[in-house]
């Protein structure tokens, strides 16, 4: 097995926390990249523009990341979450807790995509738009969505499952403000067990002790 990407966390950092989780030795093949502007997204990538060049990404059209397993490429970061999570049993014991945990990964998404906007603005617009977002509109969210998630530190179920480490993983690795982003769980102890429990998974732990220190 073989995940491909960028020297980064970004899209791919779920799939890592699962692997990892289910104690899967796998190829962690990462194309260095250098970021050049923020504000741009201006980054240098010469090993992936070259392999590019030459059709080696062909079977993922072009982009990462991509899984392969048995000469099979499967790409799209959430199809590979997918598989991986139901590869190593953590996509729910019957189709009822699959989509529920899925559900609460939509969900998830909708609320980065959302903050992304508000990350785009700029000035004094952005500073007003961050503070609004970390003190009213990412609570209000965490705690709707607390409804949803099962108590006991697993969001669907008894076990792990794909839902809490999406959690996980939007909570304590995908806002810049670390500090407000877990404030604005004080409303959710749903939410807020489930990211502590995986928080204290060994497995867990151990990669990001471990993994390498990336701008992203």
């Amino acid at each position: 097995m073989k995940l491909v990407y960028f020297n980064a966390r970004g899209l791919v950092e779920t799939t890592r926390l699962l692997l990892a989780i289910a104690k899967v030795t796998y190829t962690d093949y990462r194309y260095p990249i250098e970021v050049l502007d923020w504000a741009t997204h201006k980054m240098v990538k010469a090993d992936f523009d070259a392999d590019k060049a030459i059709g080696k990404l062909e079977r993922s059209l072009g982009k990462v990341p991509y899984l392969e397993v048995d000469d099979v490429v499967i790409s799209q970061s959430k199809t590979i979450e997918r598989y991986v999570a139901n590869r190593y049993n953590m996509f729910g014991r019957n189709d009822f807790e699959m989509a529920r945990i899925d559900a609460l990964c939509e969900y998830v998404r909708d609320y980065k995509t959302e903050y992304q906007k508000v990350r785009a603005l700029s000035g004094d617009e952005r500073t007003a738009g961050m503070d609004t977002w970390f003190t009213e509109t990412l609570p209000g969210r965490l705690a709707a969505l607390d409804t949803l998630v099962g108590k006991e530190g697993f969001s669907v179920g008894q076990t792990t499952s794909l839902s809490d480490v999406t959690l996980f993983t939007f909570m304590t690795q995908f806002f810049d403000d670390k500090e407000r982003s877990l404030a604005a769980m004080s409303n959710a102890p749903n939410v807020t067990g489930v990211v502590e429990r995986v928080g204290f998974l060994p497995t867990v732990k151990e990669w990001i002790k471990l993994r390498p220190d990336t701008p992203f």
